[in-house]
Order: C-alpha cells, then sequence, then structure tokens
C-alpha cells in the first residue's frame, strides 16, 4: 500500500513538471498583456514623429508598452467600436463627439494641436480659398487621401464651404464631397504616400502641417500657411472603458503632462505642434 502511494505521488510530481511551463507561459502571457496597451492613432502623428519622440519615455518609465496601429481617423474609430484597441489619438472632432455620443467612449481630451496646409509644386499669393479656385480654375492637378480619415474630413468641410461661394460643379459620391474636375485625384491612401504622390505628380493636396515639415527635405512641395480658423487641427485621446482603463488613463496623463516637449519639437528649427487645446 505505502509503496504504491509513493508510486502515484511520483507520478502526479512528474505530471505537474511537465505541464509546469506551460502555466508559466499562461501567467507571462497574462502579464504582457496586462502591461500592453493598443493605439490607434492617425498616420499624420505618425508620420509627423511627434509619436516616436513620447512614447519611448512612456514606456521606459511606466512599464507599459504601446502597440501602435497607424490608420486615419475613421478606421481608427472602426477599430475602437470593435473592441480592437484600448485607446484613440485621432483629429475628427465632429466623429469625435459623434462616438461619445454612441457610448464607445467618455470624453475627449486635446493635448496638442496645428493647422493644415496646403503643399503645391508652385507659389500662389492669395488666400485659402483663393488658392483652392485658382487650383480648380487651372486645372491643377489635387491629390486626396480619399480615405475617411480625418484629414479627408478636413477636405470635405472645405469643399462644401468652396462651393457656397464658388460657380463649380460639385459631387457627393463614393469619393466624398469634392469638386468635378480632371485634377482630382483620389488615393484612398495614409498622409505620407498623399505627399510622395503629390511630390512625384507635381501636384497639390491637403495636409497637417506637423508631416508637411517632417516631410520637406524629401519633396520639391512649397507648404503655403494660412492659418486660418477653418484649418485648426486639434489631436485628442479618447479612452476606451475596458480592463487597461488604468493603463490608458496614465497615457492620457502622461500626454498631458507633456506639454513642454510637445512645444519644444521642432525639425529644421520649425515648431510642428502647440501643446494643449486650440483657441476657441
Amino acid at each position: 500500500m505505502l509503496c504504491r502511494l509513493i508510486k502515484m505521488n511520483r507520478f502526479c510530481l512528474t505530471i505537474f513538471l511537465l505541464i509546469l511551463p506551460s502555466l508559466q507561459g499562461c501567467l507571462q502571457a497574462e502579464n504582457e498583456s496586462d502591461t500592453t496597451i493598443r493605439l490607434a492613432t492617425t498616420t499624420s502623428l505618425r508620420d509627423s514623429g511627434l509619436l516616436d519622440e513620447l512614447l519611448p519615455d512612456f514606456s521606459q518609465t511606466s512599464n507599459i508598452e504601446i502597440d501602435v496601429i497607424a490608420v486615419g481617423s475613421g478606421a481608427a474609430m472602426s477599430l475602437a467600436e470593435n473592441n480592437d484597441v484600448d485607446v484613440l489619438i485621432v483629429h475628427d472632432p465632429i466623429r469625435e463627439f459623434e462616438f461619445i455620443e454612441n457610448g464607445f467612449a467618455e470624453n475627449r481630451t486635446t493635448f496638442a494641436w496645428n493647422y493644415f496646409v496646403l503643399l503645391g509644386p508652385e507659389n500662389y499669393a492669395g488666400s485659402f480659398l483663393e488658392t483652392l479656385n485658382w487650383i480648380i480654375e487651372n486645372d491643377q492637378c489635387f491629390v486626396s487621401r480619399g480615405d475617411e480619415s480625418g484629414t479627408h474630413q478636413k477636405e470635405q468641410e472645405i469643399w462644401r464651404v468652396l462651393s457656397n461661394q464658388s460657380e463649380f460643379n460639385f459631387a457627393e459620391d463614393d469619393l466624398g464631397f469634392h469638386p468635378i474636375w480632371d485634377g482630382y485625384q483620389s488615393i484612398g491612401q495614409g498622409m505620407g504616400a498623399a505627399i510622395t504622390i503629390s511630390n512625384e505628380l507635381e501636384c497639390w493636396t491637403l495636409s497637417d502641417r506637423g508631416t508637411a515639415l517632417y516631410r520637406q527635405g524629401n519633396t520639391n512641395l512649397l507648404i503655403h500657411e494660412f492659418n486660418e480658423s477653418i484649418l485648426i487641427n486639434p489631436y485628442s485621446i479618447l479612452l476606451m472603458n475596458n480592463e487597461h482603463n488604468s493603463q490608458t488613463v496614465a497615457l492620457r496623463d502622461y500626454l498631458l503632462s507633456s506639454a513642454d516637449r510637445i512645444d519644444d519639437y521642432t525639425v529644421n528649427n520649425e515648431t510642428l505642434f502647440t501643446s494643449g487645446a486650440p483657441p476657441s
């Protein structure tokens, strides 16, 4: 009887030792998931280099890793609606408020802003809308992101304003709201791709100022700045209410506490962003 018990205990010990690595792996995977959050952000914010400036220090000091998914603002919010991400950084205020009203986030916190600018192959002296009129009248090439991003939404907002002040024909179709002319090219891609294609084809495009300045040395396009209210471009962080809420709150608080670093972030001595919320 005693021998049988000893053999049984040895057998149980052997089984335990065999499955121990698997148990450790499960515990390790669970621990890793608790310290990793999924961030869906705009391609423009990634392409400006600001995230590369800020996020590594956050991960180092907090021991929270960030899995960055760079897509347009519309695609980012779709990921959040499907519970595929934990936190958003987007720049599409109208859809952000709709997102909150639909219960996907409790609030939004704006931590940085800049302006949209026009990139183009030549100089033109005029206001923002005058420049757009000139582009269409002279059958210039214009590259639209056409990807339901915050930049694409801003572009459509601008076209709607222009449609009330010009005699051009406009359409609302699968490409969104836009003028009808041969030079209009919709590519369905991110900000970096739009700038690259515009440079290759000598076209105009709408860009956030941060990405435009960050990529200025790699293109022949000129940056046209207008600093008009319609071109204000705020970046906000929205937190999903899930098991990673404490980590995403830590990320939000870190971004808000990084005002000096945001203001001091420059490319070729040019400031790309202003911290906080834009003037109302």
